[in-house]
């Protein structure tokens, strides 16, 4: 009798492996012999699910989002709502966070080169400064000056993490929390 194998669940355990070997050795650490040993299968299992190296890539990148965004809500449950909050929960904090972070970083030297993740990566940034936007817009800020908030938030929260990921004892959670707060008061 055939088992039953669960193809969602399967394409998480190849993403998150995928999460592991970028943070392990970049983005050439990805393929599909290393998944395999990674998984303890066949590359045939992988190819199954996924027809070349850049399916796996970008289902990486989206699975990176996604547990990036459900740590930020676990953060934050049971708190008021509170975009600038939302963002500061992004910063790299933590162990995981961190990983998030340098997943990010891979991907997004590789989006100058490769049009999907590209677009992947302009419509994430895209989307952030937009919720951004939208709040102070609904918190009666000028649409011009709303927007440059959002920019200015979005970009002291790249800059915080890129300073921190590469160098994390000077960049603690405390120094990054406060500069970040700093940068979204002004």
């Amino acid at each position: 009798m055939p088992v039953a194998v669960d193809s969602d669940q399967r394409r998480t355990d190849v993403a998150a492996a995928a999460a592991d070997l970028i943070v392990e050795g970049g983005l050439n650490a990805v393929t599909f012999r290393n998944l395999a040993a990674r998984l303890g299968c066949s590359t045939t299992v992988i190819s199954h699910y996924f027809r070349d190296r850049n399916a796996v890539l970008m289902e990486t990148y989206q699975y990176n989002f996604n547990q990036a965004v459900a740590l930020r809500e676990q953060a934050l449950a049971g708190l008021p709502a509170d975009p600038v909050r939302a963002v500061e929960e992004l910063l790299p904090v933590g162990p995981q966070q961190r990983r998030h972070w340098i997943v990010w970083l891979c991907f997004w030297t590789a989006a100058l080169f490769e049009p999907g993740l590209l677009t992947e990566h302009r419509q994430g940034l895209a989307g952030t400064r937009e919720r951004l936007r939208d709040h102070f817009t609904a918190s009666s800020e000028a649409p011009a000056a709303a927007e440059r908030r959002a920019e200015d938030i979005c970009t002291a929260l790249y800059g915080i993490a890129m300073q921190a990921v590469f160098d994390q004892d000077y960049w603690n959670e405390a120094r990054q929390r406060a500069a970040f707060r700093r940068a979204a008061a002004r």
